[in-house]
């Protein structure tokens, strides 16, 4: 519970820096716009220390979680509520309420903007760092050879089980984690390979097959059932898996095979075999892997781009199914915030266990699909998000006239409902998460 507690502290202050620097794009687009701003503060509650520039009070509150950007207008607003008037009285100097509905529309793109060019930003940095990967050799199988692991697989008929896969075109494959990352950006492609069978090279065809509805090419890494790292004492490293539950195994999926839920096994150390105990099929090691050095090929700043572009669009698919109802398939891939943080502190922590270089690039990977997927929300098309206020800085522009006051506050109150919803919908996620 603890630890957990902590992972969600460290992926909250995470996810508020997004949100705050979102706050600081609307905040810079106010003052180009000539638009006062009274408040910009980081985090919510209680004010803990601030100071005053350029008529902003700069504050820094108690829950670090975010933080908001308060534009000058509420004499305005209040004013013409009182006098029940059709438009509002110009009675404050850089009022939000006396600009034009084009500088508005200017304010509020400026918040998404400002998420989309720090994800590419971050993730053009992290493109440049150069991380430790695991590295295991790429010999493979057609993973129907192993119907208990994976049971209704068809056969992929251009690989033999010990294939090592050597390339692709110009394409050279280093390891195994090479030729997956060359593969999942070709699904459903039919894939020309140069493999080495029996000590001779073959040409081959890596064809896409149907398995459990998607497209997959049907085939698994082979990996030594050699030991590297052990929560056990009964296991060490360089501890090699000869046999269990009296079956030979040769490889980790022999091993995986084992149908018993616990199990004796065989390992040889030093030239001595040793009996040991499985329990409950759990493992307690992992297996020896090599390591690589590697930075992501090709620009940085294209890599960001692109990896931008994806995330947004896997964002906007979300939340296109959610707005039409389709919530089984929206619920499939949204997470609840709690979780969300979790998820984005432990696999921090994680990777700076490995390395400050992959605990920077995990943190910048998690954050950059923060940042977007806060832009794409922010651009519902509801009245107190941005989407909803670039909608109705459109249709002034369109109509020629301003909205009243009245029908300014029955929007936002409006929003605020559907926005209440929302994160009804999405801490409901937390709760399914947790306690389900």
């Amino acid at each position: 519970m603890l630890q957990s507690l902590i992972y969600m502290a460290i992926g909250l202050l995470g996810i508020g820096f997004v949100i705050f620097l979102h706050e600081f794009g609307h905040f810079i687009a106010s003052k180009a716009m000539g638009i006062d701003v009274e408040v910009l503060s980081y985090g919510f509650g209680p004010r803990l220390l601030s100071f005053y520039s350029h008529d902003t009070e700069f504050r820094l509150s108690l829950i670090p979680f975010g933080g908001y950007c308060r534009m000058k207008g509420s004499m305005d607003l209040m004013k013409a509520l009182r006098d029940n008037s059709s438009s509002f009285d110009r009675t404050e100097h850089g009022s939000y309420f006396g600009t034009t509905p084009v500088r508005k529309l200017v304010i509020y793109l400026a918040g998404p903007l400002m998420n989309l060019v720090l994800a590419v930003l971050i993730l053009t940095l992290s493109a440049m760092i150069p991380v430790e990967r695991i590295s295991d050799p790429a010999v493979v199988t057609p993973i129907s050879l192993y119907p208990s692991l994976f049971p209704d697989s068809p056969k992929q008929p251009g690989i033999e089980k010990g294939d090592r896969i050597i390339s692709s075109g110009n394409t050279v494959f280093s390891d195994w984690q090479s030729v997956e990352e060359f593969l999942s950006a070709r699904q459903g492609e039919e894939v020309p390979m140069k493999v080495q069978r029996d000590g001779a090279l073959i040409e081959t065809n890596l064809i896409p097959l149907d398995i459990d509805g998607r497209k997959s090419f049907g085939i698994s890494v082979l990996i030594e059932p050699v030991i590297g790292r052990s929560l056990s004492e009964d296991f060490i490293p360089g501890d090699r898996i000869i046999e269990a539950d009296g079956k030979r195994i040769e490889n980790q999926l022999d091993l995986y095979s084992v149908e018993s839920s616990s199990f004796p096994v065989i390992i040889e150390r030093d030239g001595e075999h040793l009996s040991r105990m499985i329990e409950e099929r759990n493992l307690p090691f992992a297996w020896e892997s090599g390591i690589r050095v590697s930075r992501n090929p090709g620009s940085p700043l294209l890599y960001g781009i692109q990896r931008s572009f994806d995330i947004g669009v896997s964002a906007m698919k979300a939340l296109g199914a959610l707005l039409s109802f389709h919530l089984s398939d929206a619920l499939s891939v949204l997470t609840g915030p709690m979780k969300a943080a979790e998820n984005i502190g432990g696999i921090t922590v994680l990777a700076f266990s490995e390395s400050a270089g992959s605990g920077i690039r995990s943190l910048f990977q998690l954050l950059a699909a923060v940042s977007v997927s806060i832009a794409a929300g922010n651009l519902l098309p509801i009245p107190t998000f941005d989407g909803g206020q670039v909608l109705i800085c459109l249709s002034e522009v369109i109509m020629g006239k301003e909205l009243t006051p009245r029908s300014y506050i029955v929007l936002q109150i409006i929003g605020m409902i559907l926005a209440v919803l929302i994160m009804l919908l999405m801490y409901s996620l937390d709760i399914k998460a947790y306690l389900f």
